[in-house]
């Protein structure tokens, strides 16, 4: 690939809240010869840092199977053959982080393990506070059960510090808390970590990183946290659907395999946390790859706050003793059955 071109057609190996986020910008026309330098230049990083080196050896030889064949020799357009390399490629290794993307201004190259820019960090404080960090409702539900919907944990803990204490401050007091992840598409592992921390000891080893270019491990335990926890006892559920993915599936999938809290909803994507690095549970020894988060509670993810707002007021109602607190979550558990899916 002509330099110019490499920056702009590349194979993406970032997180996925990055990965995600590219906006495609304009298209252009490209020849043969840039076309056979952009294939072996997507194949080449396959090969030295994808995480799984036995798919990296089956993606690389399918798509050299199909460019013998000229599978690619009448794609003239770079978002064409950016989006054909990302089908076969993610056709062999069930991997939705792993595409190949094209962009006129370039595609930064992110290193694993590697820190952020300051301009890349001033950019990501200012999209936080546009969309508060990722957390986007916070209630308290008939019955006192709490709801904590978070839509990103693409933001490092310092960053969503003081909002995450804001938000388990006002939830603290629920005897019950529901966390919904069923619009959430990932990010940063460290975040995941900063939540687990209201629900989990400290220290509590949730999570283990290997990076295959640097051959290095990374440990994700809990720790102390700036607000209120909200206990290790006290019912959690967490609400999943088919859009649930990434950084938001190991949040189920901790929470489920420390045995927190229930999982209720729709089975989530499949795919491995990164392409150049793989998420494995100091409990289970694996991740969610190929199977996704199976639910312990599986319904349609349209039924899933009602259906885990009502197993939340019967376990409260099974070891209530007093009589009127009884007539009220009777109550709210009337109340929750007739109302509509949300």
């Amino acid at each position: 690939m002509r330099p110019a071109f490499a920056a702009a057609l590349a194979l993406v190996l970032a997180s996925s809240l990055q990965a995600q986020q590219f906006d495609r910008g304009p298209d252009t026309t490209i020849d043969a010869a840039t076309r056979s330098r952009v294939i072996e230049g997507v194949l080449q990083r396959i090969e030295e840092g994808y995480v799984l080196p036995v798919k990296a050896v089956e993606m690389t030889r399918a798509v050299r199977e199909r460019a013998r064949r000229g599978e690619y020799d009448r794609l003239v357009s770079a978002h064409a053959l950016a989006d054909s390399l990302t089908a076969h490629l993610q056709g062999v290794s069930h991997d939705r982080h792993l595409r190949v993307v094209y962009r006129s201004r370039g595609v930064p190259d992110e290193r694993p393990g590697a820190d952020p820019t300051e301009k890349e960090r001033r950019e990501q404080l200012e999209f936080g506070r546009q969309v508060n960090y990722g957390f986007e409702h916070a209630e308290r539900l008939a019955g006192n059960v709490g709801y904590l919907e978070i839509r990103s944990f693409g933001f490092d803990a310092e960053m969503v510090d003081s909002t995450l204490a804001a938000a388990m401050n006002f939830l603290a007091n629920t005897e019950a808390l529901i966390i919904d992840v069923r619009r959430n598409g990932g990010g940063d592992p460290m975040m995941v970590a900063a939540v687990c921390s209201y629900l989990l000891p400290p220290k509590t080893l949730i999570n283990k990183f290997y990076w295959r270019p640097l051959n290095r491990w990374d440990e994700f335990r809990t720790g102390a946290v700036t607000g209120r926890p909200y206990g290790t006892t006290k019912p959690v559920y967490v609400l999943t659907s088919d859009e649930t993915f990434s950084g938001a599936e190991e949040f189920a999938y901790d929470i489920q395999t420390q045995r927190r809290g229930e999982v209720v909803g729709d089975t989530t994507g499949f795919g491995v946390w990164v392409p150049s690095g793989r998420a494995v549970n100091p409990i289970t020894g694996k991740n969610w790859e190929g199977v996704g988060v199976r639910p312990d509670v599986p319904v349609a993810a349209k039924d899933a706050l009602r259906t885990a707002h009502l197993r939340a007021l019967e376990r409260l109602l099974a070891t209530e003793r007093d009589p009127e607190r009884r007539q009220l979550l009777q109550r709210a558990i009337d109340q929750v059955r007739h109302a509509p899916a949300t």
